[in-house]
């Protein structure tokens, strides 16, 4: 927090899969946002109404490449793919730290991960790994 505010160092990202937990070390970055439908309903008045319907969620994260961590959850993604295995979604959970005081707690359910970029590996240069997911719904626990 600073001068009334939130910033990003109030806020923790858990991630779990179905073999474990996701373990990174220097998440840089989290955005998620809601997917909607929406439709139009024109009557015969001609006075247009909008149905909007939740569809769910979507998002991405980097993360600073201080291990192989998110390398190898992608190789075991690939090898259980091609073995025929079914993998469970994953779990988000989004926790952040209130200006009040208080702490509030988002849990992303059936979350999809995609690894969007194993990283541009450049002399001198850190690498930076990226991922995107989606995500059925997010909850306040």
């Amino acid at each position: 927090m600073q001068g009334g505010y939130n910033t990003g160092k109030d806020v923790s990202v858990d991630i779990n899969t179905p073999t474990g937990p996701l373990r990174l070390g220097k998440i840089m970055n989290f955005k998620s946002k809601p997917k909607v439908s929406n439709t139009e309903i024109v009557p015969l008045n001609g006075q247009t109404d909008e149905l909007q319907i939740p569809k769910g969620w979507t998002g991405s994260f980097d993360a600073e490449r201080i291990d192989s961590t998110l390398d190898d959850w992608w190789a075991q993604f690939e090898a259980d793919y091609y073995a025929g295995v079914n993998r469970d979604p994953a779990t988000i959970t989004e926790t952040i730290e209130e200006v009040g005081g208080g702490i509030t707690t988002w849990r992303y359910t059936n979350v999809i991960l995609t690894l969007d970029n194993a990283g541009d590996k450049e002399g001198d240069k850190t690498i930076r790994q990226s991922m995107s997911f989606t995500a059925r719904r997010r909850l306040k626990v």
